[in-house]
This record gives structure tokens, C-alpha cells and sequence, in this order.
């Protein structure tokens, strides 16, 4: 349908940077995490893709956590279809930079989630949930939180069982936790 087509339209131009502050100003992130939440397999799948290219800038990033996006963005890593799970995990992976929203994340149960993406996830859901893991764990709480939640197992296995991507966050992850 129209919205389907125009949050694809937006995760689209989403990948270029002026595009990004454009979107935002007009009111784009909080109508894709309005879609994310109540709209369509399709549309949540378009809006979730937008969403982890608007989260490449760091005021997107405030924006989207400020609209209500983190919480949506873990439900759709938890309960989404297998591109919904990868594009939201994605999402969560640049989120994850921003020093708050490394609290936010853990506070709502996302690092449990990522953890099981990357334990059971697809190649990309795999990749994107260890890279979000990586960035997570730089704050204190969240490696505790993380090996409580048996994330050093799935991360030492995706190092040495994973593809290059996944080896290389994973391994990340793992030397953000030691230090």
C-alpha cells in the first residue's frame, strides 16, 4: 500500500545525510515508529530499515529514543519477522552509541533480546546483534548484564564460529567486556 511504498521511499533516501535531518525536521521518525509499532508486516518492515539509516545521526538518535523507538524497536528484534528482527537489531546497533541509550537499551530488556539474536538469529540478525552487543557493552552495568544474561558464551561462539562480520563484532563485544 501508500505506506508501505512511503516508508520504503524514506528508508531509501534515509541513506543520504542531508536526507536524514530532513526527515526528522518533518516529523518522519515519529510517523516510521508509528508504523513500526501498528502498521503492516510490510510497513513495520520499511519503517524498521528507516529507522536504522535515520540512526546513523546522533540528534536521530535522541529523536528516536525521545518518540518512544527503543521500546519498539526491541519488540520488533523480539517478536518481528526474520528482516523486521535484523533491521531493528541494526537500529539498535547505531542507537547503542549514544551513551544514553546504552541505559535505555538494557533497561528495556534489549540486551536479553540481542543476546537471542545473536545466539539464533540469521546471518544478519547474528551480525547486527553482535554489533549492537559491542556497543553496549562499553557501559559497566551492561557487561554485568550481559554475562548474566549468558552473553559471553554466544559472543566467544559467533568469534570463532561466525562469519567475518560476526567475528568481528563479537570480538569486539568480547574486548569491550574485558576492559
Amino acid at each position: 500500500g501508500q505506506k508501505e511504498e512511503a516508508a520504503g521511499a524514506l528508508w531509501n533516501l534515509a541513506i543520504n545525510d542531508d536526507l536524514k535531518v530532513a526527515i526528522a525536521a518533518a516529523g518522519g521518525i515519529e510517523v516510521l515508529i508509528a508504523l513500526a509499532r501498528h502498521g503492516s508486516e510490510g510497513q513495520k518492515d520499511c519503517a524498521a530499515g528507516a529507522l536504522w539509516n535515520l540512526a546513523v545521526n546522533d540528534d536521530n538518535k535522541v529523536a528516536i529514543a525521545a518518540a518512544g523507538g527503543v521500546e519498539v524497536l526491541i519488540a520488533l528484534a523480539r517478536d518481528g519477522n526474520e528482516g523486521q528482527k535484523e533491521e531493528a537489531a541494526g537500529a539498535l546497533w547505531n542507537l547503542a552509541i549514544n551513551d544514553d541509550l546504552k541505559v535505555a537499551i538494557a533497561a528495556a530488556g534489549g540486551i536479553e533480546v540481542l543476546i537471542a539474536l545473536a545466539r539464533h538469529g540469521s546471518e544478519g540478525q547474528k551480525d547486527c546483534a553482535a554489533g549492537a552487543l559491542w556497543n553496549l557493552a562499553v557501559n559497566d552495568d551492561n557487561k554485568v548484564a550481559i554475562a548474566a544474561a549468558g552473553g559471553v558464551e554466544v559472543l566467544i561462539a559467533l568469534a570463532r564460529d561466525g562469519n567475518e562480520g560476526q567475528k568481528k563484532e563479537a570480538a569486539g563485544a568480547l574486548w569491550n567486556l574485558a576492559i
